[in-house]
Formats: C-alpha cells, sequence, structure tokens
C-alpha cells in the first residue's frame, strides 16, 4: 500500500536515527526536507537541504510490511546524506581536483562501511561498500581516489550533490532553500562531533579520526606546504633569471641612447620530489607521501622528476601530470633509510631542480649544511619530536612542514 505521505515517513525515519544515534541530532535536526523527482534517491547540499525523490521513498516503504525495517533503512540514507557534509566531501574533492562523480564513489565507500546501529541497507539500492571493488575498510575517499579500481564508478553511483562533490545539481534551489553561513556549518560540525566524543565505544574508527581533528584542529598543513612550495620554487628560479645586457630591451627605442638591460634565463620551474620508499615508509605512510605528490602534479602544472630512495638513491622518474603516476605499480626500496642521497641525486639532474622536496616519516640522516638549492622537508606522520625532525639549525622551521596521515583506521 503507499504510503500517502514520504515527507512524514522521512520526519519519522529522521526521528528514528537521532534516537539510535544521538550524535548525529544537531545535523539531522538542522536539515531541511525538499521533495523533487529529479533525484535518483537522495542527496545533500552544503547548507543542509536534503532532497529526496518522493516515489523511492514510497518503494522502501512499500519493500516491506515490517515497520521498524522501512525505518532503518531509510534512517542509512539520512546518516549517509549527512555524512557527506560533515566530512567536508565537497571542499575535499575540491582540494585534489578530483572527478566529481568518481570522487562521489569514492566519498560513499569512505562512510558507507560503518556498521551504525538502528539502520540497513536499503534493499532496493544497496549501497557500494569497499568489497564493491576488492577494497579494504577503512581508508578516506582520497585513498580510494587513488586506486585504480575505482576509475569507472558510472554504473554504481547515485549522485549525492554538491555536499558530496561540489558541483551544483539542477535540482538543487539557488535562492528558495535554506541558506547556512559558515560557521552555522562549522557549528553543526563541533556539535556532532562533541556528542560523539562521549561515546566513543560505539564510534567506527575513521569517525573517531575525525572526531579529534574537528575537536582539536591543527595547523593547516596542506596550505603551509604549498606556500613553503611556491616561496621556495620562487627563490630557487630567481637564481636563474637576472638582468642582461646581451640582448636588447623590447622598449629599448623608448630609453635610446640608453642601453637597459633585459631579464635573461629560463622561467620555467623546475621540481624535484624525493620520496622515502624505505621499511619504515610502507603502509599508510607511503599512501600519503604518493598523495600529497598528487596534489603537486595537479595543482603545480609542472613537471616533477621523482625520485625513490631508501639508503640508495634509485633512476629518477619524470612525471608530467598525475596520470603518469597512476600508472607506475610500484616504487623500489624497503631497505634502510639515507634522505641525503635521494637529496645529492636530485641537485645532480640537468636541469638543476629550482627546489627539492623531500617526503619522508623523517628517521633518517640529515644533511650537515644547507644547499645552494631550496631543500624543503614533509614530514610525514602523526608524533612528531627531536628525533625525527631535521635539525634546527641549519634547518629552521621556515623548511619544515608537518603533514599528518589521514588514512586508515587508528
Amino acid at each position: 500500500m503507499s504510503s500517502p505521505n514520504p515527507a512524514a515517513d522521512l520526519r519519522l525515519a529522521r526521528a528514528y536515527a537521532a534516537k539510535h544515534l544521538p550524535w548525529f541530532a544537531p545535523a539531522l535536526y538542522r536539515c531541511n526536507i525538499v521533495l523533487n523527482k529529479l533525484v535518483s534517491v537522495a542527496a545533500i547540499d552544503v547548507n543542509y537541504n536534503v532532497y529526496w525523490n518522493p516515489d523511492v521513498v514510497t518503494l522502501i516503504v512499500n519493500s516491506t510490511a515490517d515497520r521498524t525495517r522501512q525505518l532503518e533503512e531509510l534512517a542509512f540514507i539520512w546518516i549517509h546524506e549527512i555524512s557527506h557534509n560533515l566530512r567536508e566531501h565537497g571542499e575535499r574533492r575540491k582540494d585534489i581536483g578530483g572527478l566529481p562523480q568518481r570522487w562521489n564513489c569514492c566519498a560513499d565507500l569512505e562512510i558507507n562501511d560503518s556498521d551504525w546501529p538502528g539502520t540497513r541497507h536499503p534493499t532496493l539500492f544497496p549501497p557500494i561498500v569497499p568489497a564493491t571493488f576488492k577494497l579494504k575498510d577503512g581508508e578516506l575517499a582520497e585513498w580510494y581516489y587513488r586506486q585504480e579500481e575505482t576509475n569507472q564508478p558510472e554504473t554504481l553511483v547515485l549522485d549525492c550533490g554538491s555536499a558530496a562533490h561540489g558541483e551544483a545539481r539542477e535540482w538543487e534551489m539557488a535562492g528558495d532553500g535554506q541558506q547556512l553561513t559558515d560557521t552555522q556549518r562549522q557549528i553543526i560540525q563541533r556539535s556532532v562531533a562533541t556528542e560523539m566524543a562521549k561515546a566513543p565505544g560505539s564510534i567506527p574508527g575513521n569517525w573517531k579520526m575525525w572526531v579529534e581533528h574537528t575537536l582539536n584542529p591543527k595547523v593547516d598543513w596542506r596550505q603551509l606546504l604549498r606556500q613553503r612550495l611556491s616561496t621556495a620554487i620562487a627563490v630557487g628560479s630567481g637564481s636563474r633569471v637576472d638582468y642582461s645586457f646581451r640582448r636588447p630591451g623590447r622598449r629599448q627605442a623608448t630609453y635610446d641612447p640608453i642601453i637597459m638591460p633585459t631579464l635573461s634565463g629560463s622561467t620555467r620551474n623546475q621540481l624535484a620530489v624525493v620520496i622515502d620508499t624505505s621499511g619504515s615508509m610502507q603502509g599508510d605512510l607511503i599512501n600519503q607521501a604518493i598523495g600529497e605528490l598528487y596534489g603537486i602534479l595537479r595543482s603545480a602544472h609542472q613537471q616533477v622528476m621523482l625520485i625513490p630512495c631508501d639508503a640508495t638513491d634509485y633512476a629518477p622518474i619524470r612525471l608530467d601530470s598525475e596520470s603518469d603516476l597512476r600508472r607506475i605499480m610500484e616504487l623500489p626500496g624497503g631497505g634502510g633509510t639515507n634522505m641525503v642521497g635521494g637529496i645529492e641525486a636530485a641537485l645532480k639532474l640537468i636541469p638543476t631542480p629550482d627546489t627539492v622536496l623531500v617526503l619522508t616519516d623523517g628517521y633518517t640522516p640529515y644533511p650537515a649544511e644547507k644547499y645552494a638549492t631550496p631543500v624543503l622537508f614533509g614530514i610525514i606522520g602523526n608524533d612528531f619530536n627531536n628525533h625525527n625532525l631535521p635539525p634546527n639549525p641549519p634547518w629552521g622551521e621556515d623548511t619544515v612542514v608537518r603533514v599528518e596521515v589521514l588514512g586508515g583506521r587508528r
């Protein structure tokens, strides 16, 4: 028998979800319900407008006579949609420049493996989970995005809206839905995280990590890494460019008879990245290093020379785009650790790089002196101490960025 009021079913399912998962209540009750048949199942925008296809709601309700099961399935979708907003999936997709649909797939994998009491996967609309792609549970969307298995998600993924991938869809209201400020959205996040922190035994591992990052925000190391890298490249490239009288300036006629110098030298940025591939950099650490390299290739729009290094440096690998990195099946290494050899190999490249970025867990010997070419260290991990940071001097704070490990359950 058809449900006469899908909106009433949704409100009841929302209350049911809030009862069983009370930490989500601040987000659930801030949502605005919008019925729209343009949506495949459900979607959410950054302002917590949740768009539901009323026909799908009716199908779920009519699929079983068990009222509890109806509510469990709708509750699963409720939690799924608000999770996209809470986990800032739309903003994170823009950070890596990922394809919206593929990112939506990977964001779904990040949240669908959580087993929340009081929810059940919808029978008629089963969600994708890591096992769908024969991948492991517990990783973040950025990790799933780097896996070749998620390259073709078109037939598997439903569009969850701008909160999931950052791209506004036609069903999203331009001015009729509720509009939230950044502060209001942050209050919702912190409220959920605060309540979730009170029940750690019931929280999946990657949500515990989200709670920690939300309640104890640290320096935005991604932005800091970009700033430091940009500065280092500018300093390095500046050393190759200077004024010269060997060729007259384009506006020489304006200054005649005075001869004006012109800038001479290559202005093309040249970057070398040394990645620590020693035995201590396996698993999440090497994945994080490769993830940072993806971001560099995507944002820098320049050639990068990659040098894998453990106790010895390996042959340089030329990377013109992130797709080149994706084709590399495995980086050589697995032995001891000495990044000095990798740095010096990078400095011998022709042409000499403007900057050398070293991505390592820090448990390596460091050069005793600075080089003429800027060298920047990205120290990867979650525990930073004097044993794995470059000695200061000669390596000051302006040459070091602490890169947090985001992937994996803790």
